[in-house]
């Protein structure tokens, strides 16, 4: 018994003189402060502070809402910002706006007018009272307009273009004789008179898709006895005024004008 204990006595003194002359590894202590402090970066840079010190900061406030710091941000650059120099009475007021003019019409026109036309549109007119006075002018009007084909090589040419057209399905024409009074029409071929010179386009228009090209419009009866009048810078109460009285005249054109 006596050896045992002498054993383990001995034993237990080896292991404590190992540890302590760190053959078995460092002891705790060495491992928690001793060697933890030489492992420090900048210790002269720590500064101890008093518990009232009013550096110290709780975590409350270290984790301030964005906003709050935005504030004080907005604060600070308002202290910044220099006051407005200019004296009260040195700022120019603002200008009131402009208002709009009102729309001016150029020239408008309204006609041709006849004799008696003429007679009954000036009654209407002075009625009005209006503050800007008409001009009038002659207008020469055709009475009517004729769609033809000119003349082609004389008789022989009109009798090749008649056969031309029938091919082309087109049996309403006529052959001006040789003693047409107009040599220009001559052996030329009338397809048609018409009133106005909207309706003869549009007929060239549908002979055009049935291979007629050559067509061409001629004024005919052409006089000078209506009246077309005009008015030049109205303002937009007054062309109002010249529109109800265009309606009462439906027969006649207003329009534009330029000269």
């Amino acid at each position: 018994m006596l050896k045992l204990l002498f054993w383990l006595l001995l034993i237990g003194n080896a292991a404590l003189f190992s540890m302590q002359r760190g053959y078995l590894g460092a002891t705790a202590s060495e491992r928690h402060e001793p060697k933890r402090l030489t492992q420090q970066l900048h210790p002269e840079t720590l500064t101890i502070l008093p518990a009232n010190s009013e550096k110290l900061v709780t975590p409350a406030k270290a984790d301030a809402p964005a906003a709050a710091a935005a504030t004080v941000a907005t604060a600070d650059a308002a202290k910044d910002r220099k006051p407005d120099a200019t004296p009260p009475e040195a700022k120019v007021p603002a200008a009131d706006p402009v208002p709009p003019r009102a729309p001016v019409v150029a020239c408008t026109e309204i006609g041709n007018f006849n004799a008696v036309e003429v007679r009954k549109f000036d009654a209407q007119l002075s009625s009005l009272n209006l503050a800007v006075k008409p001009t009038t002018r002659s207008v020469q009007e055709a009475a009517s307009h004729m769609v033809y084909i000119p003349s082609q090589d004389g008789k022989e040419g009109a009798e090749r273009k008649s056969a031309e057209l029938r091919r082309l399905g087109i049996q309403d024409f006529y052959v001006m004789p040789e003693s047409q009074p107009n040599p220009a029409l001559r052996w030329a071929i009338s397809l048609g008179v018409f009133k106005t010179e909207e309706a003869a386009k549009a007929y060239i228009g549908r002979l055009i898709p049935q291979g007629v090209r050559s067509a061409r419009i001629m004024a005919r009866n052409v006089t000078s006895n209506k009246q077309a009048y005009q008015w030049r810078n109205i303002d937009a109460a007054t062309k109002a005024a010249l529109d109800g009285l265009k309606a009462k005249f439906p027969n006649q054109e207003m329009r534009s004008c330029s000269n």
